[in-house]
């Protein structure tokens, strides 16, 4: 046993074991800080099989058994046929393709993919690989070596098909960058699945062995899904938040984006329509499949899609032969309404189905069963008017901030794109203030997150207390804030700069501990703009970067001059 070790030492296999506890955190990494969305459980099981490759890589080197040696060089290779079809699995639910695997699809990919695994386990006449003094030192691989080397060549060559497909057809930028990304982990791992497989099977008898390639290729391709699951991510906390409130309504509700992908829809909406997250819908072939007339559509369909979309009603009618869920004519209310930007740009759409049926039998036996319609119509009422404050709800959570109640960074970016051509159209001077918290990691390390966020909290509430109503304030990120001053010069500016850390110093923030409380402060970056001619300005959008770099020069040289202060700056 101590040869083995002291072998295992002089072949480096600690790089293994080192690279298995790095991948292990990233797997706790995802579990812990992430909400575990379906593309999340997806992906933990896919990082699990990553996990076992160097685990038993490292193992190999503990045992002088010939045996156990094969047993775990076995279990290695069996995950990595594995992880082919678990990387082929992820790539399609990452890209909204997850619609494509039917029934006959995951058998065709799964069936295959266990039988080889299990027969590399078992290595039945030695087809997988051969060894007579343990395979650290010597090994020689069957053709099942090769089979499961083009198993994997042909899921990489699905995978990167599918993510190139995803990247061409005209989705999100967000999604572009997550798809991206997700490609450069597979090239990764590709590179360094060659580099093994030439200078460690190929070329064998021409170089010594060099552990550790193939894993430090999985651990790289794992960061990358990591970093693109976290800085591409949707807001969870949004759509948490927004499954809450749809779940509560009775009728079915369903979200699309732009390009009519459904991105969440409620408990009720399977008892309407049969879909799920990442299929295209498309409104035209339902209404056709639903046998709808044209001319009871037409109108329908030219107002849902035309340039600047707006809510639209339609009721439909499904015969009997058509229904599978009952033998009589039902009737459903379909109302689609889109989610602009102040601009009149869509963003997506809600759609809502609601069973109209018993309301239509009570109306047509109004004369007979008249209290009953007046019953109905108070419910159709109270219905709609969840779902009205259901989309309110939903408009507020896409332009403010969670925490704070602050309007988040997305917001303040559209409002200024408009703000400051009219600001220089008319001459009217305006300012923005730049500002973030002291030592702010110093409290999360010290007192922990909850009181970190009882400091963002108290800090928004103190300035907001302080601002006029035609002021904006913004959380621009992590603990900066940003408050655009209209009809504001410079004096009165730095003023109300001066007011803000006053204020927030004062404002005395609860720990949770008895008699212990925080003194918060804050440095300010000022930037005042006035009587600049408007034919400066061709992009507002650069404008607005410039503007902003400067503001952020000027909170970093307060902070640089010792914290707790303000500089000013003014652009003519």
């Amino acid at each position: 046993m101590l040869q083995g070790w002291v072998k295992g030492l002089e072949s480096w296999i600690w790089i293994d074991f080192i690279l298995f506890v790095f991948m292990l955190g990233l797997f706790f990494y995802v579990f812990i800080y992430n909400p575990i969305t379906r593309l999340h459980k997806v992906y933990l099981l896919f990082h699990f099989f990553m996990l076992l490759w160097p685990a038993s890589q490292f193992l190999i080197y503990t045992t002088d058994r010939v045996s156990s040696q094969l047993f775990f060089f076995s279990i290695s290779f069996s995950a990595l046929s594995l992880q082919g079809f678990g990387w082929l699995i992820f790539i399609y639910f990452l890209t909204g393709r997850s619609y494509l695997l039917t029934r006959r699809t995951w058998l065709l990919l799964a069936v295959p993919t266990v039988v080889l695994a299990v027969l590399i386990l078992a290595n039945p006449y030695h087809l997988f690989v051969s060894s007579e003094f343990g395979v650290a030192v010597d090994r020689e691989f069957g053709p099942l070596f090769w089979i499961m080397f083009g198993q994997l060549f042909v899921c990489c060559i699905l995978s990167i098909t599918c993510i190139i497909r995803a990247m061409l057809e005209g989705t999100t930028p967000r999604h572009r960058n997550q798809v991206s990304m997700a490609l450069k982990g597979l090239l990764l791992f590709l590179l360094f699945g060659w580099i093994d497989l030439l200078l460690n099977v190929v070329f064998d008898a021409r170089f010594p062995d060099i552990a550790g390639i193939t894993s430090l290729g999985l651990t790289m391709s794992a960061l990358y899904f990591c970093i693109s699951i976290h800085r591409y991510r949707v807001f969870d906390i949004v759509r948490i938040a927004q499954q809450d409130i749809a779940n509560s309504t009775p009728a079915g509700l369903m979200v699309l984006d732009a390009e009519g992908t459904v991105l969440e829809g409620n408990r009720s909406l399977q008892s309407y329509l049969s879909v799920k997250s990442g299929d295209r819908f498309d409104m035209g072939a339902y209404l056709r499949s639903l046998k709808v007339l044209p001319s009871e559509s037409e109108t329908f369909l030219h107002r849902y899609n035309s340039i600047v979309p707006e809510r639209v009603v339609q009721e439909i009618r499904i015969e009997p032969a058509d229904s599978p869920l009952s033998g009589s004519v039902r009737h459903l209310q379909m109302d689609a309404s889109p989610i602009l930007t102040s601009d009149k740009e869509l963003l997506g759409r809600v759609i809502t189905f609601q069973d109209i049926t018993e309301i239509r039998y009570l109306v047509e036996e109004k004369h007979r069963q008249n209290e009953i319609l007046q019953l109905r119509n108070r419910e159709l009422v109270q219905i709609q008017e969840e779902l009205f404050n259901a989309n309110l709800k939903l408009e507020e959570l896409a332009t403010t901030d969670s925490l704070t109640g602050c309007y988040n960074r997305r917001f303040l970016m559209q409002r200024l794109e408009q703000e400051v051509v009219a600001n220089m159209r008319y001459r009217i001077p305006y300012a923005i203030i730049l500002f973030d918290i002291d030592r702010f990691k110093g409290i999360n390390d010290s007192y922990g997150h909850l009181i970190g966020d009882e400091v963002l909290l108290a800090t928004a509430d103190a300035v907001k207390g302080m601002l006029r109503r035609s002021d904006v304030l913004a959380r621009y990120g992590g603990e900066e804030f940003t408050i655009y001053l209209p009809h504001t010069n410079r004096v009165q500016a730095e003023l109300l700069a001066e007011r803000l850390k006053e204020g927030v110093e004062s404002n005395q923030v609860a720990t949770g501990t008895p008699g212990l409380s925080l003194s918060i402060t804050i440095s300010l970056g000022v930037l005042s703009v006035e009587n600049q001619s408007p034919l400066g300005i061709k992009d507002p959008k650069a404008y607005l970067r410039e503007l902003f770099q400067e503001a952020d020069t000027a909170l970093y040289e307060a902070k640089n001059n010792g914290r707790n202060c303000i500089v000013g700056r003014m652009r003519a």
